[in-house]
């Protein structure tokens, strides 16, 4: 059986060492996410459960060239803490947590890291530090929600209120609906655009956002340019998470 191991926790620190010092491993992608309230019908590590998935889905495409860490499952999630059960952390340790991560494979001989986010609280934060980052790493360091690679186009087809992540709702009720069926709570679905999860939804969107970060990893271990925001994608257009404004 092939080896398709991609966890940096899943290898023994000789493997580990022998990929390096070959020169196999050109990237490592580091998750982030949340553990949040997600309304009543949707279990509260969706936000970790998705962006692992398209870490590691999108590594697996690359393999042996790309490396995942250990998810860090626990953002900035204030904004939800009147929903008990919310875990979070604060912006200034939340972000020196992911530098100490990336600087940890930087200090491993890793050269290309990408921040991969799963939760819309995280992107503000993480921005405002990265160029800071990128000079005291003094390697190629690229953050991004694994959204941000969709087509405009393929949202607008998809989704029936041509919107897309939002939260707990046509979107993120979908794409669980694949993933992890059994974590979707239909008969507590309290709100109309959470109603309008489907299954066919999902599977038209997972693939398509594997793939996109697979290549933007290509990319970045290619040396090539690269330009692409931190974005929501509403009926209107892409939209800028960072300025509000559209991209």
């Amino acid at each position: 059986m092939a080896d398709e191991r991609v966890f940096i926790g899943d290898l023994t620190r000789k493997e580990f060492r022998e990929r390096m010092q070959a020169g196999t491993i050109k990237a490592a992608v580091v998750p982030v996410a949340a553990t949040e309230q997600h309304n009543e019908h949707l279990e509260m590590i969706h936000d970790t459960l998705h962006v692992t998935y398209m870490a590691e889905q999108a590594a697996k495409r690359l393999h042996p060239q790309v490396v995942v860490a250990t998810p860090i499952p626990i953002g900035v999630s204030e904004h939800w803490m009147e929903h008990i059960g919310t875990l979070t952390s604060r912006p200034e340790i939340f972000c020196e947590y992911v530098f100490d991560v990336c600087n940890s494979l930087k200090r491993a001989g890793i050269t290309n890291i990408l921040i991969l986010n799963g939760h819309g609280g995280n992107v503000r934060p993480l921005s405002r530090r990265l160029d800071e980052y990128r000079e005291k790493l003094g390697v190629n360091l690229r953050f991004h929600s694994y959204w941000d690679v969709y087509d405009l186009r393929l949202v607008h087809e998809v989704m029936e209120r041509k919107s897309l992540p939002g939260h707990a709702d046509e979107y993120e009720t979908s794409t669980m609906m694949v993933l992890a069926p059994q974590r979707v709570h239909p008969e507590a679905i309290t709100n109309e655009s959470a109603a309008l999860g489907r299954r066919e939804k999902g599977e038209r969107l997972i693939e398509p956002a594997v793939v996109g970060v697979a290549e933007l990893l290509r990319r970045m271990i290619a040396g090539e340019e690269i330009d692409l925001e931190p974005v929501t994608f509403r009926p209107e257009g892409r939209i800028s998470m960072i300025t509000g404004k559209p991209v």
